[in-house]
C-alpha cells in the first residue's frame, strides 16, 4: 500500500511516497519525493499519479492511493481482476444479450434495494411494473389517474427514473455535488401521497430508526454536514481507493441521514455512481444479504467503517466471479 513517509536526514525532514515491493524472497522499498514539506492535494495527487505509472510500469498490479486505509494490495488486485472479468464478460455478449443483462441487472437493483426498505415487490413484479413506466408516465402527464397504483409500485417507477438520470450524469461525467443528489431524491419520492413536503429537500425534522439506538444529527446541521461531506469526497476522490471511497461515502452520508425518507436507496445509489466514474462495475446489495449490511452501517454509525469497506470489496469480487 502506497503510504506517505518522513525520513529525517541530519536534523532535516524529507517527505516521500514509498511502496514496499516483494521481489523473490526479498522486499524492496520504491519510492518518489515529495518535498520538505507535505504537499496540498492536489500537487500530492500529481506526484501519485506519476508514481503509481512507474510502479505499473514494473509491473506492479494493486496499487492503492495514500489516503487508503483498508484496501490492500492483494485485495486491490483482486478487485482489479474483477473489473477485468466484466469487461471480459460484457465483450463476450451480443449487443442484444448486452442490453437484456443490463436490464436485468438493473431490476434486480431495483427490487433489492426497494425490499431492503421494507418493500414487498419481487423481481417479476417490479419488472412487470417497469415494462410499463414509459406507457404510466404518459398517463400521468395526462393527468390520469392510474388505479391500483400503490406506494411500492410508485417506489419501484422512482427509483427505475432515477437510474435514467444516472446514467445521463454519469455519460457527463457529472461531478458529484449536493444540488445532484437533491435532485435525484426529488425524483425518488416524487408522487407518493404524504411525501411532497420531503421531496428533494435535506430533511427538516429529527429522525430515528427503530430498533436502534443512534442519535442522528439535528436537521439544522444536515445542510452544513452535507456540504462537509462533499468536501471531504472532493479532497479524497483522487487519494483514495475507489471501492473504499465509495464505501466510506456510503457510510458518512447514511450516518447523516439527510433526508426524511429515502436515505439507503440514496446512498446506494451514491455509492455506485462513484464506482462507475472511476470504472467500477455497478454493484447491488442483495437482499439476502441485508442483515449483514445493516450490521456494517450500524458499526459505520459508531465510527467503524471498515466492516462495509470489506463488505462492498467482497461483493465486487464474487458478484463479478460468478459472470464467467
Amino acid at each position: 500500500m502506497v503510504r506517505i513517509t518522513k525520513r529525517i536526514v541530519k536534523g532535516r525532514t524529507y517527505y516521500y511516497l514509498e511502496e514496499s515491493i516483494k521481489k523473490g524472497t526479498k522486499w524492496i522499498k520504491e519510492s518518489i519525493y515529495l518535498g520538505k514539506d507535505l504537499p496540498g492535494d492536489l500537487k500530492l495527487t500529481e506526484i501519485y499519479k506519476k508514481f503509481e505509472e512507474m510502479l505499473k510500469r514494473k509491473g506492479i498490479s494493486g496499487i492503492t492511493p495514500p489516503f487508503t486505509e483498508f484496501i490492500t494490495r492483494n485485495l486491490a488486485t483482486k478487485i482489479e481482476k474483477a473489473v477485468m472479468d466484466k469487461l471480459l464478460f460484457l465483450n463476450s455478449l451480443s449487443f442484444k444479450q448486452r442490453i437484456e443483462f443490463i436490464k436485468r441487472e438493473r431490476i434486480t437493483f431495483v427490487t433489492d434495494s426497494n425490499a431492503i426498505e421494507g418493500s414487498t415487490l419481487d423481481y417479476w413484479l417490479t419488472e412487470r411494473i417497469l415494462s410499463d413506466q414509459k406507457r404510466i408516465e404518459i398517463l400521468q402527464k395526462r393527468g390520469v389517474t392510474i388505479t391500483n397504483m400503490d406506494k411500492e409500485e410508485q417506489e419501484a417507477l422512482n427509483l427505475n427514473k432515477c437510474l435514467d438520470i444516472y446514467e445521463k450524469f454519469l455519460k457527463n461525467k457529472k461531478e458529484l455535488t449536493g444540488e445532484m443528489i437533491l435532485q435525484l431524491h426529488c425524483v425518488l419520492l416524487s408522487k407518493i401521497d404524504g411525501y411532497e413536503p420531503y421531496c428533494g429537500i435535506w430533511r427538516p425534522v429529527n429522525v430515528r430508526i427503530r430498533g436502534s439506538d443512534h442519535v442522528f444529527p439535528h436537521h439544522q446541521e444536515v445542510p452544513k454536514l452535507i456540504n462537509e461531506l462533499i468536501d471531504w469526497y472532493s479532497k479524497n476522490k483522487n487519494l483514495t481507493h475507489p471501492v473504499e471511497l465509495a464505501a466510506k461515502f456510503h457510510t458518512k452520508f447514511t450516518t447523516i441521514h439527510p433526508f426524511a425518507d429515502g436515505n439507503g436507496r440514496m446512498a446506494r445509489l451514491i455509492m455506485n455512481y462513484i464506482l462507475q466514474i472511476n470504472k467500477i462495475p455497478f454493484t447491488n446489495i442483495p437482499l439476502r444479504k441485508r442483515s449483514k449490511y445493516m450490521r456494517t452501517q450500524e458499526a459505520g454509525n459508531n465510527g467503524n467503517q471498515k466492516l462495509f469497506v470489506l463488505f462492498l470489496a467482497q461483493e465486487i469480487i464474487k458478484q463479478n466471479q460468478k459472470l464467467k
